[in-house]
This record gives structure tokens, C-alpha cells and sequence, in this order.
């Protein structure tokens, strides 16, 4: 699992949290949004800044938002002992992809291990609001799995020479067209043009589910020489570190 870093430039100083008994999932209530848009209309609240301390984007990447040890501003009279993870996206309307419920799933797992907690909750559970929506994908993503440590960008481990143990970060397509499946495997089926993502759809010319030689990839995650992408998992024998 990779935590993607960020700065922000915060409204005062920030409280550390003294205890850490539960985390409370939220949705952004917008169908698209970054991390900075989030920070951004916390500050125009007269906040410090973005109030959440995790941000999970549709396309599965995690991004820090408040520091983890710091009280956060996202459940008003339960933020000193609590976590908050929020998710890209309005699930009073939408349905959660896969992707993103994986890494969700992934990052409350490891949030409950490092803490010793078991309390998970939604956002409506501690406060008077239908957030993070009907549609929202709870129990999925409270689910237990192994979940693996972050790794900070700065101590990645250098390329294995076997493709199952190769390091997240980003990679380059060296096949002229490279299928993108639902999983790991060619017994998966490959992806439709319309199932990438908005820049995985840009490098699909074809429109046939393949991205093009050249194409970087974020990779999340290996497994069996399969690496696991926003758009979807690709052949790790056609994908270069760079």
C-alpha cells in the first residue's frame, strides 16, 4: 500500500490527538475532487485545513490530508479520538468501484492493526447527516484483509529481478498495445475502453481496452507478475521501471 504524500500550508497550528479508538469513513459528496480541492474548502470553513487524515480517490490511490497523530475536523464531537478517511465521490447517487473499495479496505485494515482497534463507523453514525451515503460500500471495505505497511516514496526498495516482488511506483508500457484485465491474470477478461480511466482512456487509441508502448502507469501492487494500476492490471513483462 502506498500513501501518497502531500504539503499543505495550514490555518495555525494543529492539536495532537492524545488516543486513537476509532475511525470514521466519510464521502466528498462531489464526484470528482483532489485533496487540495478538499483542503481548500476547509480553509474557506475558517478551518486549519483539510479535516480529514486520509483522502481515497476512485482510481484507488490514498493520499495523506491531516497528519495521522493530529486531531482532525471531520465528525464534530467525536474528532479527538478518532481517524477520518474520506472517499472521492457523492454515494447518495454513485456506486463505488471496485479499485477504490480495495484500497480502502486495504488502508482501514492497516489503520485497525497499527492502533489495535476494532470501531469502525460511518460519518452518520456520530452526527446528524446522510453522509457518506446510502450507496456506500461499508461493510465491503470494513472487511478484513493483510493489509501491508505504506511505503514512504523515499525508501521504496530497489527493482527485484522477479516481477512478483518489483516495487510500486511508476512504470512505462513497452508493448504496442498492452491489454488491461479486471485482475491479475489471463484467465480475466480485458478491460472495455469505457471501464479506464480518464487517462487510461487516453492512451487506449484503439478504444479496444489496451494501452499504448509509452504509457506510464502509476502501479500499486504486484502480484504473480501482475501489477495492479488505476485503469486496471497489467502484464508485468511489458512494464519498465522508471
Amino acid at each position: 500500500m502506498n500513501i501518497i504524500e502531500k504539503t499543505y500550508n495550514w490555518n495555525g497550528s494543529l492539536k495532537n490527538r492524545t488516543s486513537t479508538k476509532r475511525i470514521i469513513l466519510h464521502h466528498a459528496e462531489s464526484k470528482s475532487c483532489t485533496a487540495d480541492d478538499i483542503h481548500s474548502w476547509h480553509l474557506a470553513n475558517g478551518w486549519a485545513g483539510i479535516g480529514y487524515h486520509f483522502f481515497v480517490r476512485k482510481d484507488g490511490s490514498i493520499y495523506r490530508g491531516r497528519p495521522e497523530n493530529t486531531v482532525g475536523s471531520h465528525a464534530k464531537g467525536s474528532n479527538s479520538d478518532s481517524i477520518g478517511i474520506c472517499f472521492e465521490g457523492s454515494y447518495m447517487t454513485e456506486t463505488m468501484g471496485q479499485t477504490q473499495i480495495n484500497a480502502g479496505r486495504e488502508l482501514v485494515s492497516y489503520l485497525k492493526k497499527k492502533y489495535g482497534i476494532s470501531k469502525v463507523q460511518k460519518h452518520k453514525d456520530v452526527c446528524s447527516t446522510n453522509c457518506p451515503g446510502t450507496n456506500f460500500p461499508f461493510d465491503e471495505i470494513v472487511k478484513e484483509v493483510v493489509a501491508s505497511a505504506p511505503t514512504p516514496a523515499a525508501t521504496r526498495p530497489s527493482q527485484s529481478t522477479s516481477s512478483s516482488e518489483r516495487p510500486a511506483g511508476t512504470y512505462e508500457v513497452t508493448a504496442s498495445d498492452l491489454s488491461v484485465r479486471t485482475g491479475p491474470g489471463t484467465n480475466y477478461r480485458r478491460k472495455t475502453h469505457n471501464e479506464l480511466t480518464a487517462d487510461g482512456k487516453k492512451h487506449d487509441k484503439d478504444k479496444d481496452g489496451c494501452l499504448e508502448r509509452g504509457t506510464r502507469v502509476t502501479v500499486y501492487e504486484w502480484k504473480n507478475g501482475w501489477a495492479r494500476t488505476p485503469s486496471g492490471w497489467l502484464s508485468g513483462k511489458y512494464l519498465k521501471k522508471v
